[in-house]
């Protein structure tokens, strides 16, 4: 297969066991670190849902566990220093996408098998560049253990022996869509909380919605280092100002969805120095915002969290520009 698409998320995101015991045998106990070559309290786990694309009747999970969080887009850029255990993992057929709990084995044929995983180590330096090649050094022998919020990875890789931990929220990545893009909700590991007085609201009123675009630091042209938020708000008939309250509840703020054609609906992102898509982003899955539109000027409100449950908050002022809804000062401009 598959080795390929096994490293598919480090390779073009850097863009996002036979039949064993079933029951959740996640350690409890804390092994003895000198007891294995390598010790690692990872940080950070992906998961890339395939579902059976690639092995009818039997769903297939990409995974990494990671020393840290690795800083990557959607476009895809070099990875952090740190150690990578990638793993392809074959599991009984879910309707939801999320791992069954359980131990799975290692299979060196790749086979496909439920209940078995395949996988490799990479390596990279602190120039992202990396040490051992782009397939990684292949375990000869591993079991990985899913919990509800764990994994604990046992591997033997060119014979010394690894001992890989993590306890937490597994990131999640859908790549079952229609068009097989890649889709990350989210790539949050914290709850993020913005307050500013220099904020520049950009409205656009389109057909059935009005996006509203919030600049953190008032720069229209690139916004390079920047936070970004995106949301698409549903106005009330006849509004002529964006000032209210909206919220997912209700539907009148959309959540966030992302395709071929890019990011939809309500977003917090950031950008990076060349005003690119930076590593942090999250799609709007609940909560409100308000707006307070005044003239030229407005205020926003945020209350919101993304899919695994981090808050996203902001309290933010500033310029107001639109040619949807024209503020007192350009009204006095177009009627002269």
């Amino acid at each position: 297969m598959k080795r390929g698409k096994l490293f598919y998320l480090l390779i073009t995101l850097s863009l996002i066991f036979a039949a064993c015991d079933k029951s959740d045998k996640s350690r409890n106990d804390i092994p003895n670190k000198e007891s294995y070559d390598e010790y690692l309290e990872a940080k950070y786990l992906l998961v890339e849902y395939w579902g059976d694309e690639f092995t009818p009747g039997i769903d297939n999970y990409s995974i990494i566990i990671a020393e840290e969080e690795f800083k990557m887009s959607l476009g895809g850029e070099s990875l952090t220093e740190g150690s990578y255990y990638c793993i392809d993992l074959y599991a009984p057929a879910t309707e939801d996408g999320n791992i069954p709990e359980g131990t799975y084995t290692f299979d060196a044929s790749d086979s496909g098998a439920e209940w078995t995983i395949y996988g490799a180590l990479i390596m990279v330096d602190t120039d992202g560049n990396f040490i051992t090649d782009e397939e990684g050094i292949l375990f000869s022998e591993a079991t990985l253990v899913i919990g509800e919020n764990s994994a604990v990875l046992t591997a033997i890789i060119e014979g010394r022996s690894h001992y890989v931990t993590f306890t937490g929220k597994f990131a999640h990545i859908d790549s079952t869509n229609e068009g097989g893009d890649v889709i990350r909700q989210t790539t949050l590991i914290n709850d993020v909380e913005i307050d500013g007085d220099a904020a520049l609201f950009v409205a656009e009123q389109l057909e059935g919605s009005t996006y509203i675009l919030v600049m953190v630091d008032n720069r229209l042209e690139g916004a390079g280092g920047s936070a970004i938020f995106m949301l698409d708000i549903a106005l009330a008939e006849g509004s002529d100002t964006i000032s209210g309250t909206y919220s997912v509840a209700d539907e009148t703020l959309s959540i966030g969805t992302y395709d071929s054609y890019g990011m939809w609906g309500s977003w917090y992102f950031t950008t990076d120095d060349d005003g690119d898509l930076g590593p942090e982003y999250a799609a709007i899955h609940s909560g409100s915002v308000t707006f307070v539109q005044e003239g030229d000027t407005c205020t926003m409100q945020l209350d919101c969290s993304d899919v695994e449950g981090y808050s996203i908050k902001a309290t933010l002022s500033g310029e107001f520009i639109s040619e949807s809804f024209a503020p007192e000062a350009l009204t006095k401009l177009f009627n002269r």
